[in-house]
């Protein structure tokens, strides 16, 4: 498939893209996938704040082709194709290193296999080995966990993890390593932030992920004050779900048509826009500064 990217977002405050009100413990959860129950954003979501991105930065004709028409006016669909983001790391405490980013095979095989679906080339990866590591050792009742070489997540042979504690397992071969500084280039553009990452890039089993992006989100309890009697108002009290500071997500642009009788607009002027990167704010309360985050773009040859 010509013109497409990959996107990669990373939370730089709480995110809340929820689904109104719960009916569990919390008030106000976030959305999550049906059969795997991970957090994710909505494309619908994506394409809105990227659209009010350009507004003020793009003529009406550009967003038009790029986004669409509003609903309450006859038209067109947007040219631009962005599907949902899904989690590729979740953040999670540590007994060393403060924190670490957690990934695991199931979400590393979704995001190669979304990729190749538009024809995006993921480099080559040692997945089976290290699963079949994991594995072993969980069937052991000894959960362990990759790291790279430069980690400073590890106690002698030991990694604790929430309420984990983990045996340290490292890639002989550098395949690891070679991995990790990849996807950290693809993640963050600067030395700084890359360097984070491959020193709290941690690979544990898909049991182990399960149990810390169902049981490790964010929880926020909220008041509402009354302006005069300055107490809580009755019944003003509840609780949102948030996927945590430093998440990071994925997922994939193209533009395969343009609807635009405009000769000017093309799919390459369309996908140019989308270089670089871009600070949006996504979901909800970011009048109280949640959903910061920054958006990365990836051309094939990056």
């Amino acid at each position: 498939m010509k013109n497409k990217k990959m996107y990669y977002i990373h939370c730089l405050s709480p995110l809340h893209v929820g689904t109104g009100q719960g009916v569990g413990v919390v008030d106000m959860p976030i959305i999550r996938e049906r059969i795997t129950e991970w957090p994710f954003v909505p494309g619908s979501s994506i394409k809105g704040v990227h659209r009010e991105y350009f507004a003020s930065k793009q003529s009406e004709q550009w967003l038009e082709a790029a986004f669409g028409t509003s609903p309450n006016e006859a038209g067109n669909a947007g040219s631009l194709v962005l599907s949902d983001s899904k989690l590729l790391a979740f953040p999670v405490a540590s007994g060393y290193g403060t924190f670490a980013y957690v990934t695991c095979p199931l979400a590393i095989k979704r995001m190669i296999r979304d990729a190749a679906a538009v024809g995006f080339p993921i480099p080559d990866v040692n997945l089976h080995q290290w699963e079949q590591v994991l594995k072993n050792r969980n069937e052991a009742d000894d959960e362990s966990a990759f790291i790279t070489s430069s980690s400073v997540l590890a106690c002698k042979e030991y990694i604790y993890l929430d309420e984990f504690k983990c045996k340290k397992e490292q890639d002989a071969s550098a395949a690891l390593d070679t991995w990790v500084d990849w996807l950290s280039g693809q993640l963050f553009s600067d030395e700084m932030s890359q360097r984070i990452f491959t020193e709290r890039f941690v690979l544990v089993s898909d049991d182990a992920f399960q149990y810390f992006v169902t049981m490790c989100c964010e929880i926020m309890t909220r008041i509402r004050i009354s302006s005069d009697a300055k107490i809580v108002e009755s019944g003003a009290l509840w609780t949102e779900e948030y996927l945590p500071v430093e998440s990071i997500l994925y997922g994939t642009i193209w533009c395969d048509k343009i609807h635009s009788s405009s000769e000017a607009i093309t799919a390459q002027s369309l996908m140019k826009a989308l270089s670089g990167e871009s600070s949006l704010q996504i979901g909800g309360n970011i009048s109280v500064g949640k959903g910061r985050v920054r958006c990365r773009y990836i051309e094939e040859d990056c």
